[in-house]
């Protein structure tokens, strides 16, 4: 594409010389065929002498490289991307080897591959992609557009609103982690709810989302979960949530809109986290949090606090040196 095809298209600026752009690559990698982006201002130095053929960037830099500049430039980039990379295309239809029951409702647009099982009752809606190995409960509705890559599970009443993906490995509906004492072993409490998904969910490889013991496990919309996410029975969890991972949330959670939960956080069960909240990597919430909130740690404190904190843990050798020198001249003191 030329630089002024891509400058037009993102609403933007060309500034220097227009010529054909055949991809988007990195700062330190890319070639005078390549576009690159400057999102981060730390990395100013590099973009002045990369040997991309072009940059996006925010603000013009002095450099003989050609620059297009728009108001995002990570989100521009990501627009070139889909530019330049479009989404593989999927021939519609059903695969001889897939197992469809007769009862199940298959879009003539929908793309179903080799040894996927669709059970009774359920609908896949249009242009619906699933890859092989999927498995399709009963009664599962799928909406427009979602995409199921290999060996996703879906279990029997679940729901996914359109325009989802899942990748490899997700299972959608297993039973929560619910049993009960009864004297002499652990008895198993039925699991009777469902999972329902939101629009635009993107979930990652490996994540596990537990249904609900009476009524549903409910994920908003525009959720992005990374791989191996816990999500434990009865939780919600709010529109435009970002769930990275290794992080669990136990059952009976709220997690609010817009909340921000780091790698390898937990959530303890009937916690109540408010909209807008930011937890950092390895903390571990057990009480609510109120909206708006950075926390840290375990258990979580505010941010900054946790900063402090570990500042003094790490100088807690020294500090000891320095109670324990005080402790020996006031000894002496004493004795004198």
């Amino acid at each position: 594409m030329l630089l002024s095809d891509i400058a037009h298209m993102l609403e933007g600026k060309l500034v220097g010389n227009n010529q054909e752009i055949f991809d988007v690559s990195t700062i330190e990698e890319a070639g005078p065929s390549d576009i690159t982006f400057l999102a981060n201002p730390k990395y100013k130095d590099k973009a002045l002498i990369t040997r991309a053929g072009a940059i996006l960037v925010g603000q013009e830099l002095e450099t003989d490289t050609p620059q297009v500049v728009v108001d995002d430039p990570y989100l521009a980039f990501s627009q070139i991307l889909e530019m330049l990379h479009p989404p593989k295309q999927h021939a519609p239809g059903v695969s001889s080897s897939a197992c469809v029951h007769p009862d199940a409702e298959i879009d003539p647009s929908a793309c179903i591959y080799p040894l996927v099982y669709v059970g009774a009752g359920s609908k896949i809606s249009g242009k619906c992609v699933l890859y092989p190995g999927c498995f399709i409960g009963e009664g599962v509705t799928l909406g427009e557009e979602t995409f199921l890559y290999p060996n996703v599970v879906i279990y029997d009443g679940c729901s996914l609103g359109k325009g989802c993906i899942l990748h490899a490995g997700v299972v959608i509906g297993s039973d929560g982690f619910g049993f009960v004492w009864d004297g002499h072993k652990h008895k198993k409490i039925p699991q009777t709810g469902v999972v329902i998904l939101g629009d635009f969910v993107e979930i990652g490889s490996n994540c596990t989302i537990d249904r609900a013991v009476l009524t549903s496990t409910l994920i908003g919309s525009d959720v992005k979960m990374d791989n191996q996410v816990q999500i434990g029975h009865n939780v919600r969890v709010g529109d435009h949530t970002i769930i990275v991972a290794m992080t669990g949330i136990a059952g009976s959670a709220q997690i609010g809109n817009n909340v921000i939960l780091a790698g390898q956080v937990g959530v303890a069960g009937h916690i109540k986290v408010g909209d807008g909240c930011t937890v950092a990597a390895r903390a571990g919430i057990t009480s609510d949090l109120a909206p708006g909130r950075i926390v840290s740690g375990y258990p979580e404190m505010d941010h900054k606090h946790w900063l402090r904190v570990q500042k003094a843990y790490k100088d807690l050798p020294d500090l000891l040196k320095r109670i324990r020198e005080l402790e020996r001249r006031l000894d002496a003191i004493d004795k004198d």
